[in-house]
């Protein structure tokens, strides 16, 4: 339902004002659980590891400026092309665990990855 209401949204304003506009609802509705939750989540990160700030950090940055780029392919294409190209994310994180973290490669990951990517291809045709 979130594309759905992104592309209505992108009726009534630009794309740079939806991404900002969402950023400030967000903020809005969970500052007041970040406020809740202050004390336990300071002491985890304090007592975690200092690269876990950097992964939270590059977490949010990538996130959002994949947030930002779907805004913005969402303004000037079709949703129903849009939405699953900006679903490959599947095959992306499959490589990058397999490479970089060393999570086991099985036929059944691989396979299920390629129908997902390939159905993903699909659809947006």
């Amino acid at each position: 339902m979130g594309a759905f209401f992104d592309k209505m949204t992108l009726r009534y304003v630009d794309s740079s004002s939806a991404f900002y506009l969402r950023t400030l609802f967000m903020l809005v509705i969970f500052v007041p659980f970040l406020l809740w939750k202050y004390l336990p989540t300071r002491a985890a990160l304090l007592g975690s590891n200092k690269l876990a700030s950097v992964f939270i950090l590059s977490s949010v940055v990538v996130t959002m400026g994949g947030v930002f780029f779907y805004l913005k392919a969402m303004s000037g294409g079709e949703a129903s092309k849009i939405v699953p190209l900006s679903s490959t994310y599947p095959f992306v994180t499959f490589v990058m665990v397999y490479l970089f973290l060393g999570e086991s490669f099985t036929a059944a990951k691989l396979i299920g990855t390629l129908l997902i990517s390939g159905g993903i291809y699909f659809i947006s045709k």
